[in-house]
């Protein structure tokens, strides 16, 4: 041990308070300076003046760099608790992790056909349909909404009907979404608000991670849940296997009738296989939830005693910080490939192609997802949280700086930072779920989700207005940057404080 750090631990009680209240000073300190750097920078550049830019950006760093070597200081209780695991029985291990694979796989179908709201409109006007930029990003944004409120009763039906019952159904109804999709995208006469609500309808896909989530919290004990339903939320990878997916699936003809393209007659578009292609799967995944799973002998609860969840005051603390992180990951996901498409269309040598750069936002975030499980396992829910929230906002500040034509290589990477640290705070915010909540675990997930995903309705709303007013998604990324710094606030004060009755 250092000389340092023996003194620290032998020091006085109010040396050590002095000394703790001195750097968390100094600490708020270097935040307000950053945050104001980077204000400076934002105007700066919104004026057409990009000379101050790039020196806030590195001063901005260095400040970041010496907060981070400031934490060395602070006292050891406070910069690196001691953590007591309470390890259970765990005597269906087998039977967990095969429900574990069959899950993930599923959930990565329903994000899937959840997302191809994402990558449909992009292909509309080939498909001969036309519409305004506003509502090609309400058809975006629409999916979110059912899949986020019908996340709180999937979330109910798990612990009252069973798990296997429960996730083979709900996997089931992901036909309905898809055949009505098809259908209707394969007319260019089909009213918008068909269209709008067969995008609604595809929400219900959304729902399911909430089931998918409750069933993995069922079979697996506290002191591998996070790891657990981390592994769980690599269904996420269903974003990206979208993105791919689609752009190839419409070039061919075995999947629906032949389409002309409106603008070039002599090619051919099949946008209705963008929901076809899912049935096959989705009949599969259904049959292995059924025979290749059990239902849980925990017993049945009755869902008032279940709702009790949304009068928990953590319930809802959760959903604001979950609503930041996983509504970050639904956004990037849904409105991205717009967002490069309209903002990068001058870029030198030609503008970048939206789904072949999209796709690997997803994915990071979802790589880093069961990442974040695991380190809060590891090293405590409250601080991988803190880590990913304060990454997100410096992130979210930096992007203003990265959105002229020539400069899609820098927002590509800070998109990249972004995701991945979204997706370390959305396994590292359902690590803290059972530990705070455990008796209404099922419910709360359902409403923490719920309300996760309604975060990404609002983002591509925002962006599409301020495009439309204020000419570019500077002012809306910004404000998403406040929000988390907010967050940081109510994750601190509630989770990583070590004094905090729930710190974890």
């Amino acid at each position: 041990m250092s000389t340092f750090r023996e003194a620290q631990r032998q020091a006085h009680p109010t040396k050590t308070n002095t000394l703790l209240l001195g750097v968390m000073c100094v600490l708020i300190l270097i935040l307000i300076m950053q945050v104001w750097l980077l204000t400076v920078a934002l105007n700066e550049s919104l004026d057409g003046h990009n000379a101050v830019k790039w020196p806030a950006f590195w001063t901005s760093l260095a400040l970041f760099g010496a907060g981070a070597a400031l934490l060395r200081y602070l006292p050891s209780p406070i910069r690196l608790p001691a953590r007591e695991v309470v390890r259970e029985a765990f005597p269906q291990a087998a039977l967990a992790w095969r429900t574990l694979g069959i899950s993930a796989v599923s959930l990565a179908l329903a994000f899937a056909v959840w997302f191809m709201w994402s990558a449909i409109p992009l292909r509309l006007k080939d498909a001969g349909f036309t519409f305004s930029r506003q509502q090609l990003f309400w058809l975006t944004a629409t999916p979110v909404l059912l899949g986020s409120v019908l996340r709180i009763p999937y979330g109910l039906i798990v612990s009252t009907f069973g798990s296997r019952k429960s996730y083979a159904i709900v996997t089931l109804l992901l036909l309905l979404p898809c055949i009505a999709t098809g259908l209707a995208v394969k007319n260019p006469a089909t009213p918008y608000w068909v269209l709008l609500a067969c995008a609604a309808l595809t929400g219900i896909a959304g729902a399911n991670f909430a089931t998918s989530m409750g069933v993995i919290n069922l079979w697996f004990p506290k002191q591998t849940q996070g790891t657990a339903l981390g592994i769980n939320g690599l269904g996420n990878f269903g974003v990206t296997i979208a993105q791919f997916t689609i752009p190839v699936v419409i070039g061919f003809s075995w999947l629906g009738a032949a389409q002309e393209a409106s603008p070039t007659p002599a090619r051919v578009v099949h946008i209705e296989n963008a929901a076809l292609v899912w049935i096959p799967i989705i009949l599969i995944c259904s049959a292995a939830i059924w025979f290749g799973t059990k239902d849980n002998p925990t017993p049945p609860k009755t869902l008032a005693s279940q709702l009790v969840a949304g009068k928990r005051l953590h319930t809802w603390v959760l959903s604001f910080l979950y609503f930041l992180t996983f509504g970050c990951f639904v956004a990037m996901g849904a409105s991205l490939p717009l967002i490069i498409k309209e903002v990068f269309a001058a870029a030198p040598g030609g503008a970048p192609k939206p789904l072949l750069y999209a796709p690997w936002a997803a994915a990071i975030a979802t790589l880093m997802r069961p990442l974040g499980g695991w380190l809060a396992d590891k090293f405590g829910a409250g601080l991988i949280t803190s880590i990913s929230i304060g990454t997100m906002a410096v992130g979210g500040f930096s992007l203003s700086g990265f959105l002229q034509p020539d400069q899609f290589a820098g927002f590509f990477a800070v998109i990249l930072l972004i995701c991945a640290a979204a997706g370390l705070g959305n396994g590292s915010v359902f690590k803290i779920i059972p530990l705070v909540l455990s008796k209404e675990a099922g419910a709360a997930i359902g409403i923490v989700s719920c309300l996760g995903a309604l975060g990404g309705f609002v983002p591509p709303l925002l962006l599409g207005w301020t495009m439309d007013h204020l000419g570019g998604p500077a002012w809306a990324y910004t404000g998403m940057a406040l929000f988390a710094l907010i967050c940081l606030g109510v994750n601190l004060w509630f989770y990583h404080r070590r004094s905090s009755p729930t710190h974890c």
